[in-house]
């Protein structure tokens, strides 16, 4: 962080105290890039670099909030926005019942020290020529393209991000983060010679998941190879059989399972559990159950479930969160029980206050926002299901046949109170003479309760995987953001299996 920045922080936080603030935050931008490319049947449908730079102004005033953002980084327009600030949090004084309270910092950050946060990269993913890019994912595209003759659509895309955020709150605390993300993917629509049939393939998800890394992250992926073996997984999906429907067990790959655990964590996130955040299937299941937490069954005794802020590679990572707030790791669930909440440091005391106790002590660093020009929320960091002991061939060989296992998600669905689901791959496997056949349309369904209570078995660190979320949606005006999740393979049973199309 140069002079001229901490300067620029310093009379915004200044300007806010003078007008009567009682509590300020500022994140500037001076750089935040994307880059995207992207070829469609050997054609380049996309060549997006995008630049953009700003700063929002946060304060607490007569107890209520108020925001106001610009993308202009001018010295000059510190006390307007300030003022609009200022203003918003006054206007809403008239309306609201209840004064906001901030909940103290877990740990005290050296007083007006610089927080220094930069993602580890052996490559920087700016520095590749945007012409070498291009032959990666053509040659991703030609292998495809040779692969299966029955492909009529391939995609394949690249996207990098770099943004550098600088933060500055009237507590002292100060942070100069820059993170850079790196991802690739690859699809393969495949029909049939009628076109009564379509099945998809994508590598290494269905949507799209950067890594916080440099470009050795893309090349990791293996992108040529990974492409020809979805291509002809997709012409094998045509001929494939449905899955049986009924009651099973199921193994969940990590494609999958990473999933799973979003749209149930969603429902952690504290806002949703007050009820005063309700977008985008937007409640929990756990509201009713609050005074319960610390000794709710939500899960078998293999679920341990872990927000983290501090994993090498996620996407949720950082040093501290959008109102400052340092990374930790933070319990969910630990050996089935449910232990905690995704928070921020005004959600703590209100959430105490419904428990009847003070159960939370401070914020668990869940706050961010999609860019300077939005309101800073509760969102997931990365989300960790612990890996088990067992290793994922013996499981493969000691499931009973009938057995399926679901590879990527294809599409889903949960109600409104992040309960009960429906979700539909791309691919499964059923386990039939001991021998794992191709499945396609395969669904399961269910209660989350019983879901997460049936978990059997899940597989050691050597097949966790951790990938990211590209684009979870939250709020009105919606906000996306990148959120990470980890997991291994795990065996569920009693779940509810069927099959669509």
């Amino acid at each position: 962080m140069n002079e001229d920045h901490r300067e620029f922080l310093q009379e915004v936080l200044w300007q806010a105290k003078k007008l009567g603030a009682e509590y300020t935050d500022c994140r500037l931008y001076p750089e935040d890039i994307i880059e995207e490319i992207k070829v469609e049947n050997g054609e380049i449908s996309a060549l997006n670099f995008v630049m953009s730079a700003g700063f929002g102004v946060r304060v607490l005033a007569q107890g209520n909030w108020g925001f106001f953002a610009t993308p202009i980084l001018d010295r000059k327009k510190i006390l307007k926005i300030v003022q609009r600030a200022v203003h918003s949090a006054n206007q809403n004084a008239k309306l609201q019942k209840h004064k906001v309270a901030l909940a103290p910092h877990r740990q005290i950050l050296s007083q007006n020290e610089v927080v220094l946060y930069q993602t580890s990269i052996h490559i920087d993913p700016f520095s590749i020529p945007i012409e070498q890019k291009l032959v990666l994912l053509a040659s991703a595209d030609e292998a495809m393209k040779q692969a299966s003759k029955k492909v009529f659509w391939r995609i394949s895309e690249i996207t990098t991000a770099k943004t550098r955020k600088l933060f500055a709150s009237s507590d002292g605390i100060f942070a100069d983060q820059t993170i850079i993300e790196s991802g690739a993917t690859v699809r393969a629509y495949a029909k049939t010679q009628d076109g009564s049939d379509i099945q998809i393939r994508s590598y290494p998800d269905s949507h799209f998941c950067p890594s916080q890394g440099g470009y050795e992250m893309i090349q990791r992926l293996d992108l040529v190879r990974n492409a020809a073996k979805i291509a002809l997984e997709a012409e094998q999906l045509l001929s494939a059989r449905q899955a049986s429907p009924g009651e099973r067990g199921v193994i969940l790959l990590p494609s999958m399972l990473n999933l799973h655990g979003h749209e149930t964590t969603h429902g952690f996130e504290a806002d949703r559990v007050m009820g005063t955040e309700w977008t985008l299937s937007g409640g929990s299941f756990l509201t009713p159950l609050l005074p319960q937490i610390g000794e709710f069954k939500f899960g078998s005794d293999n679920i341990n479930l872990t927000a983290d802020s501090t994993i090498e590679h996620g996407v949720g990572t950082f040093s501290v969160d959008d109102e400052g707030t340092p990374s930790q790791r933070t319990p969910l669930v630990e050996r089935g029980i449910w232990k905690g909440l995704l928070t921020s440091r005004q959600t703590i005391l209100e959430l105490n206050n419904l428990i009847g106790k003070n159960y939370f002590a401070h914020s668990s660093g869940a706050v961010r926002a999609d860019g300077y020009g939005n309101w800073p929320m509760i969102r997931m960091t990365n989300i960790i299901l612990e890996p088990g002991e067992t290793d994922f061939e013996d499981l493969k060989e000691s499931v009973p046949n009938g057995t399926v296992m679901m590879g990527t998600n294809k599409s889903w669905s949960i109600d409104d109170v992040r309960r009960h689901f429906n979700f539909a791959m791309e691919i499964a496997w059923e386990k039939v003479s001991n021998v794992w056949e191709i499945r396609k349309n395969a669904t399961y369904y269910g209660d989350n309760l019983n879901f997460w209570r049936n978990c059997q078995t899940i597989c050691d660190k050597k097949s966790f995987e951790l990938k990211g979320t590209g684009n979870c949606g939250k709020a009105d005006p919606l906000q996306t953001m990148r959120t990470g999740h980890g997991s291994s393979p795990a065996y569920f049973t009693n779940i509810q299996v069927g099959s669509v199309g």
